[in-house]
């Protein structure tokens, strides 16, 4: 919270105006046209229609925070999407990468095709199932995360299960694993 308020208090500071609706975006009316940045933690996007405002904008946030990792082009990344300008003034949202993260974190074979990510048994706990080992259970912890982000921005189908297995993040099964 208190790198929040800091980087509030800096855009601020710098003229930008809170989104009343999202407290991570921010806007400036720059040159005649709307400047925005959107930001979780240490990630931004910052966009203008002028590149020069862009780069004196994130040259005025270095000066705060110091050297920065920029991209700038028609791909980026930003929390977990593949984001693409297309030629025709069009954007692709893709989540590929995070889902192969996901994958490989997750470590065993995915490539049965299935209907849905529920099965019917989905609620019922079998309290006999037994407790994965401290390491496999970080690993379930974190996959169980990586599907909740997924969930919420690009694969609804997916948040029923998602929701269960986030109850079952601190006391994770062999059961819940499967």
């Amino acid at each position: 919270m208190l790198w929040y308020n800091l980087y509030v208090d800096t855009l601020k500071g710098m003229g930008f105006v809170l989104n009343p609706y999202d407290r991570c975006v921010a806007n400036k009316n720059i040159k005649g046209k709307q400047c925005t940045i959107c930001w979780y933690v240490g990630d931004n996007k910052v966009s203008h229609k002028d590149e020069e405002v862009v780069t004196c904008v994130i040259e005025e946030i270095s000066k705060h925070f110091g050297e920065l990792t920029v991209t700038r082009g028609d791909s980026h990344q930003f929390l977990g999407m593949d984001i693409h300008l297309n030629s025709n003034k069009t954007v692709s949202l893709s989540m590929k990468t995070h889902i192969k993260e996901a994958i490989e974190a997750y470590g065993d074979d995915v490539s049965m095709k299935i209907a849905t990510p529920a099965d019917r048994n989905l609620f019922a706990v079998n309290d006999e199932s037994e407790e994965l080992k401290e390491g496999k259970s970080a690993i379930f912890h974190s996959v169980v995360a990586k599907l909740l982000h997924l969930s919420k921005r690009a694969r609804p189908d997916i948040e029923p299960t998602v929701a269960f297995l986030c109850t079952r993040v601190s006391k994770s099964t062999v059961e819940d694993w499967k």
